[in-house]
C-alpha cells in the first residue's frame, strides 16, 4: 500500500471522529462550562433532547466507527512491514475496541427515549446505564493494548511517525486532559467535555496522517542513491 493511500486512510478515521462528536452533540449536546458536568446533568441533558436528534444521533454510530475501521486498517498498514505479528494484534484490539464502542454509542439513542417518556429513575434507563458500564469495561483493555503496541512500535521507530506523536495517544496522555477542561469558559467548555474521547482521536489521526512517512522506501532510496523524491517512481508489487 502506498502512503498516499494510508494517509488517506487515516483521514478517514480522522472523519469517523469527528462524526461520532457530531452525534454526541445531538444526544447531549448544549453550551455551557464543563464545571455542572455531573451524572444527573448529563441525564437532565438528554431528557430535554427532542426525538428527532436521537433518531439522527444513532444513524452516525455506524458511519463514524466504519470511517473510524478504515483508519484502523491505515494504522496497521504504517507498521506491519515492520512489525507483522504486533501489527496485527494492533489491528485486532482496534477492530474489538471500535464495534464495542458502536454498540455504547447505539445506547444513547434509546435512553434518551427511556429517559424523556418514561423517567431517569425508571428501570428501563438502569438497565441501559449498567450496560454502557459493561461495553465500557469490555473495550478498556483493547483500547490499551492498541496504545501500548502503537507506543513501543512508535518509539522504536516502526510505526513512520515521528515518536513526539506519542504525547498524543488517546488513553494516555491526552485522553487523561479532560480534568482541564473545567478550567475551559461557556461556552465551550462543555461540548467539549462532553466529546472529548472523539476530539482526542480526531487530533491524534490528523497528526498521524501529517507527519507519516514510509521509512521503507526512504531507507531503499538512500541505499540506492536515488535523488528522486518518494512517490515519483512507480512502485512495484513489492512496495505494496
Amino acid at each position: 500500500m502506498t502512503a498516499r493511500k494510508i494517509r488517506l486512510l487515516l483521514w478517514a478515521s480522522c472523519l469517523g471522529a469527528a462524526v461520532l462528536f457530531a452525534g454526541d452533540m445531538l444526544f447531549y449536546g448544549e453550551w455551557g462550562s464543563a464545571r455542572v458536568w455531573s451524572h444527573d446533568y448529563f441525564l437532565s441533558m438528554m431528557a430535554k433532547v427532542a426525538p428527532w436528534r436521537h433518531h439522527l444521533g444513532s444513524i452516525t454510530g455506524p458511519i463514524g466507527v466504519g470511517f473510524w475501521l478504515l483508519g484502523a486498517v491505515g494504522l496497521w498498514s504504517c507498521c506491519r512491514r515492520a512489525a507483522p505479528r504486533l501489527a496485527a494484534v494492533m489491528l485486532a484490539s482496534m477492530y474489538i475496541e471500535e464495534l464495542l464502542v458502536l454498540l455504547q454509542h447505539g445506547n444513547f439513542g434509546p435512553m434518551g427515549f427511556a429517559i424523556r417518556f418514561c423517567s431517569r429513575n425508571s428501570d428501563a434507563v438502569a438497565q441501559i446505564l449498567k450496560l454502557d458500564n459493561m461495553l465500557i469495561t469490555l473495550m478498556s483493555p483493547a483500547a490499551y493494548i492498541k496504545a501500548a503496541i502503537w507506543i513501543f512500535l512508535t518509539l522504536r521507530k516502526k510505526a513512520g511517525v515521528p515518536r513526539w506523536a506519542i504525547l498524543l495517544c488517546p488513553g494516555i496522555i491526552t485522553g487523561r486532559l479532560d480534568f482541564a477542561l473545567v478550567y475551559v469558559p461557556a461556552p465551550l467548555g462543555l461540548p467539549l467535555y462532553g466529546g472529548w474521547s472523539n476530539i482526542v482521536d480526531a487530533i491524534w489521526f490528523a497528526v498521524l496522517a501529517l507527519t507519516y512517512k514510509d521509512t521503507e522506501i526512504e531507507s531503499r532510496v538512500a541505499g540506492t542513491g536515488e535523488s528522486e523524491p518518494i512517490g515519483s517512481r512507480n512502485l512495484t508489487t513489492r512496495d505494496i
